[in-house]
């Protein structure tokens, strides 16, 4: 099954680039690796000389050919992968490109980073003020993180009517709020309703596709417990590294996270959905 996954460049994009850029430094001796990170010296002081110690060095691995694998974390936290020689002597940044024409660099992203963020998404994702769309019975659970005012989340929504009606799929909606200044206020609303998956469907069946606005008013004065709430969602978010809606969090049946950016096309939710297992 192939699905699109989220590979993050962003840190990456302090190096100058996110096409493949070669960047020489000084020709050094291969240091021994370090005793307690398992990551070659040379290589950390080589990414450290090259960005100007904006990036950091977390992990290395066996990368194509020749090349050794890093992966770098921004000062904010997020992670990518880019490669050195074995000499020390060149950065890589970008894709690696095999001979039939794949990403290279999009696998060990996947491999590396994607799947560590999306396993500690999966377990902290329970414990985050979800709203439950459908029924608590249904065959297979994803979570969602969305805004109300997000046009892709109304699709991913709306293309999920068949499978949820059917008692096939349960969404877990982590509600967030960013993309309008009523995002965070409908956001509460939702999750303070006496009936939250009811007021969810409000919003969506009112969503007014040309504005780009969900059907529903924001809370007035929220509670203390409320914007704690919230703010805990917001968090997920953040602690997570995800910056667009929406975002579908699921465990498949061999125990593996995957995480997924945007509404998807048939056949892909359909796999998606039949991939996901029950928590």
């Amino acid at each position: 099954m192939t699905l699109r996954t989220r590979l993050m460049i962003t840190a990456a994009s302090v190096l100058l680039a996110t096409s493949t850029v070669c960047l020489a430094a000084e020709t050094a001796p291969v240091a021994p690796k370090s005793a307690t990170t398992g990551i070659q010296d040379s290589y950390k002081n080589l990414v450290q000389k090259v960005t100007q110690g904006q990036i950091k060095v977390v992990k290395q691995f066996a990368g194509p050919g020749d090349l050794v694998g890093l992966v770098v974390t921004s000062p904010q936290g997020q992670k990518a992968v880019i490669y050195v020689d074995k000499n020390a002597q060149y950065v890589i940044v970008g894709n690696v490109i095999t001979a039939d024409g794949q990403s290279h660099t999009s696998s060990d992203t996947e491999k590396y980073v994607n799947g560590e963020i999306a396993q500690k998404a999966w377990v902290n994702a329970a414990k985050t003020a979800w709203v439950l769309d459908g029924s608590a019975n249904a065959k297979h659970v994803i979570y969602a993180i969305g805004d109300p005012n997000c046009s892709a989340c109304h699709k991913f929504y709306s293309d999920t009517r068949p499978y949820v009606d059917k008692g096939d799929l349960a969404i877990r909606w982590i509600l967030v709020g960013f993309l309008r200044p009523s995002s965070p206020g409908m956001a509460m609303a939702i999750i303070n309703a006496k009936d939250p998956g009811a007021l969810l469907k409000q919003n969506e069946s009112q969503f007014n596709s040309a504005k780009e606005q969900g059907g529903i008013k924001p809370v007035d004065k929220p509670s203390a417990d409320l914007k704690a709430k919230f703010a805990g969602n917001m968090k997920f978010m953040s602690d997570h590294q995800f910056t667009v809606t929406p975002v579908i969090i699921f465990q498949d049946a061999q125990g593996k996270a995957h995480t997924v950016m945007g509404a998807l096309p048939e056949p892909q939710l359909k796999d998606l959905v039949n991939s996901a297992a029950k928590p």
